[in-house]
């Protein structure tokens, strides 16, 4: 009797356990809802939903149509950056010490090698190369710091980028050498009457201002610019006397350059001297004098997928064909993500990646990718960084304003996606039960004519209706 007992247990307990059927009928009725809906007549609706992870097909709309990505395309670059390199990989800035070193004084260079890492800058960092300089017995250099960002090639920017977004900071360039997210903070504020402008870090040629003041209570309006091909900052417009100080970001002009620059300032700030030469001979050979590393990749996709940084996705994707093939252009990175994609699991038939980030609107990727690749992830050794690093519905990165309630509110996973005319979310739908595999889809607008916030409700009305279906 006590083994009879113990048996029905068993089964009692597996049977509650067992996951709840997925409601297709629903699904089904939502995709057809959505396919419907007047106001995204006359633009491009593509939809694919599987079941993971054998990624067995649930609901499918125009699922094999090329379409422009926006930010989805970073679940591309993250999981061929995860797939090729590994959630343990990071990347190196090597500083080098070249010349000469007599009385405290370095007379030749100090030479940056970039290897891409998107996160160099740091406050700490340059404490730390201060301090080794000094232990080195350098407290002045004659000569030059040398940014070195060959490792990467000559490209700083996107194939397909437009020219009129090149000076924000969504569009920063990106390249072997990285500082500080290769842009420059610009404060407009009033201050005794006249406006004030403050760029951080301070280095360039000095902004243009031309700033009027209006009376307190007054509608201002800013504009911070950086013009198409120059390095100098322009500021115009007017702000009232009781104007709070604002803050721009803009992206620089050359992020090599802009490295060297930096360097020199902060160096300077520690209390060593420079006095920048461009013709001393730096004697001998190179000494490494330290090595800054990167946080592992598995920790640098939470910014990459959570709040969409842009210029972290182009480094990955880039990086992870330049140590897979030995080149990192776009040409090359973009043949390598095909390879990658294929060893997954996933057709690239179709797939054009013009560059990391999604700014491009010559990338084209169909939805039965997107999904695929989601679909595969789930079962790979990186799932578990890959996964975490997508925004979580109504809580946190690009969803935390999205989903506030409803069904899909924290229990949605996905990557938001957005350029003009076009809206994407790709993720997973997760289960109530946590012995059922998610829900894997993908949802892409394209050349709708309605609002940005009409395409994106219709979209988040799909996935509610999603979460719905999952048992939510």
């Amino acid at each position: 009797m006590r083994l009879l007992s113990f048996a029905f247990v068993c089964l009692a307990a597996a049977c509650a356990s067992a996951p709840a059927p997925l409601d297709t009928a629903a699904i089904a009725h939502a995709l057809a809802t959505l396919v419907a809906r007047p106001e995204l007549a006359g633009g491009r609706i593509g939809v694919h939903v599987l079941a993971a992870p054998g990624g067995a097909l649930v609901a499918s709309h125009a699922a094999d149509r090329g379409f422009a990505t926006a930010s989805n395309l970073k679940l591309l670059s993250a999981a061929i950056g995860l797939a090729t390199l590994g959630p343990e990989q990071r990347f190196g800035t090597e500083v080098h010490v070249h010349g000469a070193v007599e009385a405290g004084t370095l007379r030749g260079e100090l030479r940056l090698v970039g290897g891409g890492d998107p996160s160099f800058g740091s406050k700490a960092q340059f404490d730390e190369l201060a301090a080794l300089l000094r232990a080195r017995g350098i407290e002045r250099l004659v000569g030059r710091v040398v940014a070195d960002d060959g490792w990467l090639g000559s490209e700083h920017r996107g194939l397909g980028w437009q020219w009129d977004y090149l000076d924000e900071d969504y569009a920063a360039p990106f390249g072997a050498l990285c500082c500080r997210g290769n842009t420059i903070a610009v404060q407009v504020a009033i201050d005794g009457g006249a406006a004030k402008v403050t760029c951080t870090p301070a280095v360039g040629p000095a902004p243009a201002v031309a700033v009027d003041v209006l009376p307190a209570g007054g509608k201002g309006e800013l504009a911070v610019r950086r013009p198409l091909g120059r390095e100098r900052i322009e500021v115009a417009g007017a702000l009232p006397l009781d104007a709070k100080p604002r803050t721009v970001r803009i992206a620089v002009h050359e992020p090599a350059a802009f490295t060297a620059a930096v360097t020199i300032a902060e160096l300077r700030a520690r209390g060593l001297a420079i006095d920048e030469l461009q013709d001393v001979v730096a004697g001998g050979a190179p000494e490494l004098l330290t090595t800054f590393v990167s946080a592992p990749l598995g920790e640098l996709v939470q910014p990459l997928l959570c709040i969409s940084d842009n210029l972290f996705a182009a480094q990955v994707w880039r990086i992870a064909a330049r140590v897979a093939t030995g080149d990192g252009s776009t040409a090359a990175s973009a043949a390598h993500g095909r390879s990658v994609l294929a060893t997954l699991g996933v057709d690239p038939q179709g797939l054009v990646q013009a560059d990391g980030s999604g700014l491009s609107r010559r990338n084209l990727v169909q939805p039965r990718q997107l999904a695929g690749v989601l679909s595969a992830a789930w079962q790979a050794p990186w799932r578990e960084p890959f996964v975490a690093a997508q925004p979580l519905a109504g809580a946190t990165g690009t969803l935390k304003n999205r989903f506030r309630d409803g069904p899909a509110h924290q229990h949605v996973r996905a990557k938001t996606g957005y350029i003009a005319r076009v809206v994407c979310l790709s993720g997973y739908v997760l289960r109530p039960n946590p012995l059922a595999e998610p829900l894997v889809f993908s949802v892409m607008l394209n050349d709708f004519t309605c609002s940005d916030d009409e395409a994106k409700a219709a979209v988040d009305a799909f996935v509610q209706a999603l979460a719905e279906a999952a048992g939510w």
